[in-house]
């Protein structure tokens, strides 16, 4: 069943004021010999989060017929009301809608309204209070009884007095039972209100809207409300032997709204709407002459403000089951992509109470072959990392934190970002079997003679790398080469052995060596740059 947050309550059209449309004023009705036209709750058809904000669609049966105010309440403080829109269902037309904030009592009788083990133990208590009630009355009953037969010592019911006597004493036994059940009830209520996930906001919204209609229908209320979220997190995990990744996507809920969301319908939405709607306009340059010695004050054209407005695993089946057995639910999650904004749609009821608990579920998982190697910086860090491929990433996830699992051992965490991955791989920690030594770091200055216009720099490093695992790796090594930014100044680089690669990736200067490196062997990279440049100048630069 959908979530139950929000009361309804249908009055006649001749309610003399709108404080009469609040659910306190049932009772002055009831006073004036008023009747309400009907009661009943809204319903959360659905909800779509995003980040920041819900868009959040409640339904409403209308039973009556002709013209009636039907009223929404037990809603949202957070409520946007400038996003309220009225939806008429069925042969139904819709007049002006009133909004309205309810604080004190009014607000207090949403306070844990929703909440079933709540609602429960107060029709238990209130069970208990009734039997007790008829207990005393009962009790006092006898105690009148027994006044009488004092009075009439010698009359016939002067007779039954031992009996009456014996009846007072067990209903006093029965009261003192009822009322050790009563205390134990209240306390059971206490504790569940006090850890109920049920908002306790101060105050609520209320939408009272005026409808005209001659059979039952449906009106639908939609709203945007703050203070709710999702967030995606992924967990990458390798194993080295097979050579398999698998990455599981994840959305993390929580929402803080001041209603409860029991048992709705979700949808979540890579849309943010805090940010920019729309683009900017270029700058339009606006040129003038003026005299050199002539004093022109500068006025700053007005800017134009662009407006911000602020799979589950896959479903479970089992064939050898019984014909006759009910198959089990299908989590899988439904994607769409609407022209670059990805909606995940949940396929089962979620509950998410307000008050920021997080709620995970699974929204997508993809696996397959990987290509492994293991990568090495030398000049920045003397270490080499675990890195994969993973041809099927897609560009539909979006950026989120990333866990990574290498051999079923967690090896820390990184950033989901498709175009970073799928560039560099993915990172799978340090590997302490590949190591990685410097052997030559050296700069050499020529000298600079009284004849000579020139001026050398001659810079060497050299590194070592052992494969100390039982097997070949394939081993990349990053490294780079100057850049001259003057035509007076050459550059001459010799790498031993030659590179794989230069410009790495688009990066200009960065240069790559790649090859398979055999268990228990040693391989030695090194890298002799020549800088020349006139001798009256002076090298400037990161180095």
């Amino acid at each position: 069943m959908q979530a139950k947050l929000s009361k309804m309550t249908i009055l006649p059209k001749f309610l003399p004021s709108k404080k009469q449309l609040t659910p306190l004023s049932l009772f002055s009705l009831a006073a004036l010999g008023l009747t309400p036209a009907q009661a009943a709750n809204s319903s959360i058809e659905q909800v779509t989060v995003y980040q920041g904000l819900a868009s959040v669609t409640r339904s409403l049966p209308i039973t009556g017929s002709g013209e009636q105010i039907v009223i929404f309440s037990c809603l949202s403080p957070y409520m946007d009301k400038e996003s309220l829109s009225v939806q008429a269902v069925g042969n139904i037309n819709v007049g002006e809608i009133s909004i309205e904030e309810l604080i004190g009592e009014q607000a207090a009788q949403c306070q844990y309204q929703g909440d079933a083990k709540v609602q429960t133990q107060q029709n238990t208590l209130a069970s208990i209070n009734a039997e007790l009630e008829a207990a005393r009355l009962a009790k006092g009953y006898l105690q009148n009884l027994t006044t009488v037969t004092q009075v009439n010592t010698d009359g016939t019911i002067a007779n039954n007095v031992r009996d009456i006597e014996t009846q007072a004493t067990s209903l006093n036994q029965r009261i003192l039972e009822i009322g050790q059940r009563q205390a134990r009830a209240q306390d059971a209520l206490n504790q569940l209100m006090a850890g109920s996930v049920t908002s306790t906001s101060n105050n609520v919204t209320q939408v009272s809207v005026r409808t005209a209609s001659r059979s039952p229908s449906t009106l639908k209320l939609h709203y945007q409300v703050q203070g709710a979220g999702w967030e995606p997190t992924y967990q990458a995990r390798l194993n080295t032997n097979s050579e398999q990744i698998n990455i599981t996507a994840s959305a993390i809920i929580a929402q803080q709204t001041g209603e409860n969301w029991t048992n709705v319908p979700v949808t979540l939405s890579t849309a943010n709407p805090n940010q920019s709607a729309t683009g900017r306009l270029p700058h339009v340059p606006r040129l003038s002459l003026y005299e050199e010695n002539q004093h022109v004050q500068y006025v700053t054209p007005m800017s134009d403000n662009t407006p911000v407005v602020v799979s589950a695993r896959e479903g479970y089946s089992d064939d050898s089951r019984s014909p006759n057995m009910v198959p089990l639910p299908n989590f899988t999650v439904s994607s769409q992509n609407k022209n670059g904004i990805i909606e995940y749609r949940l396929p089962q009821l979620v509950t998410i109470p307000s008050g920021g608990r997080r709620v995970r579920t699974v929204i997508g998982e993809q696996s397959g072959s990987s290509k492994l190697w293991v990568r090495s910086t030398p000049s920045v860090e003397t270490a080499a990392y675990w890195y994969a491929s993973a041809p099927f990433l897609t560009s539909d996830w979006v950026d989120g934190s990333l866990q990574l699992y290498r051999d079923d051992n967690y090896v820390g965490q990184s950033r989901y970002n498709y175009q970073m991955l799928k560039e560099q791989g993915i990172g799978f920690g340090r590997d302490p079997s590949m190591m990685v030594k410097e052997i030559i770091n050296e700069d050499k200055q020529g000298e600079k003679g009284v004849l000579s216009r020139t001026q050398t720099l001659t810079t060497t490093n050299a590194y070592q790398f052992t494969n100390q695992h039982n097997r070949p790796v394939r081993l990349q090594v990053l490294g780079s080469e100057p850049i001259s930014r003057d035509d007076s100044l050459k550059v001459t680089v010799t790498h031993t052995p030659p590179v794989t690669e230069r410009n790495w990736n688009d990066n200009q200067g960065m240069v790559a060596w790649e090859f398979d490196l055999p268990s228990k062997q040693s391989q030695v990279i090194r890298s002799t740059s020549q800088i020349s440049y006139p001798a009256n100048k002076v090298l400037s630069g990161d180095r």
